[in-house]
């Protein structure tokens, strides 16, 4: 396998595969992340540009998984890259049976709440949404065998907002109506992308939540609860416009639930952590261990 832009989901999915004698190769964009990953004993190649990795290093390649994250300017504008490098990539991979790309569900428009399965044409305007568009459109043009995952917020031991709860100064908006946000927690992303290896489905397009969208306030005030934190502050949306910055509060404004029955009828029937109240007793040893 090898695995383009190898980051936190990649790192996951190397180390459960290779405890399945799965060997792994991987591309990151610099030396720091490549050595941190070959303590791990994958073979890393580093570079920005996907295409420039050697044949010879591809050539027994068979599956390959695109988690690289959009490409960002000084501006802060994203853009995906995969249709400048897919063409000439895909030339060095003869062994290639199956593909993923890691893409994210700001695919779809805000909803007002309502539930968004994969046959929704509501996509989003933003500039990252419709980049994340245009990356998937270029893999599943680009080979029959290629599968779309959208991914919620992705979660684990090493990324929640634990520490940011027990620092006490968290804030979270409550809005009215009550606006939804999905997650999902990385091992569960790691176990659906296996399943879909195992049982292969060409042009698929699977959502990746958990069974529980909730607003990012009621997530924040019961996983501050679970853990023993201090209360997150809670805003009303005048109080965010003055103390969350445009980006922050852009990141609340979402509200949309994500609907994931077809990640259960084909993949995945039971979830490890089908909510982040599973997981918190996890997620608070680790923050113990590494505050």
């Amino acid at each position: 396998m090898l695995i383009l832009g190898c980051g936190y989901v990649g790192s996951k999915l190397a180390a459960k595969c290779l405890t399945l004698g799965i060997r792994v190769k991987a591309s990151v964009r610099n030396e720091e992340a490549a050595q941190l990953l070959r303590q791990q004993d994958l073979d890393v190649f580093c570079t920005e540009h996907p295409h420039q990795i050697p044949s010879a290093w591809l050539e027994d390649v068979e599956a390959i998984v695109d988690s690289i994250p959009l490409a960002y300017n000084a501006a802060r504008e994203g853009k995906q890259i995969q249709s400048d490098f897919l063409p000439l990539l895909l030339q060095k991979l003869p062994a290639l049976r199956w593909a993923a790309y890691l893409s994210s569900t700001s695919v779809y428009a805000c909803s007002n709440g309502d539930w968004i399965n994969e046959e929704s044409t509501n996509f989003s305007k933003s500039p990252r949404g419709l980049e994340r568009l245009k990356a998937e459109q270029a893999w599943l043009s680009a080979l029959e065998n290629t599968e779309v995952f959208r991914l919620a917020g992705i979660y684990g031991n090493e990324r929640n907002i634990v520490s940011k709860l027990f620092a006490g100064d968290y804030k979270a908006v409550s809005w009215l109506p009550e606006h939804f946000s999905n997650r999902i927690h990385v091992d569960d992303i790691v176990a659906a992308l296996i399943a879909a290896m195992q049982k292969p489905a060409p042009q698929r397009i699977l959502n990746l939540a958990d069974d529980y969208p909730c607003s990012h306030a009621a997530y924040a005030a019961e996983l501050a609860t679970l853990v023993g934190a201090p209360a997150p502050m809670i805003l009303n949306e005048q109080e965010a416009k003055q103390q969350l910055s445009p980006a922050f509060l852009s990141f609340f404004k979402d509200n949309k639930r994500i609907d994931n029955k077809k990640l259960h009828a084909e993949l995945l029937p039971n979830l490890q952590y089908p909510s982040f109240r599973e997981a918190a007793p996890i997620l608070f040893k680790h923050y113990k261990v590494n505050p």
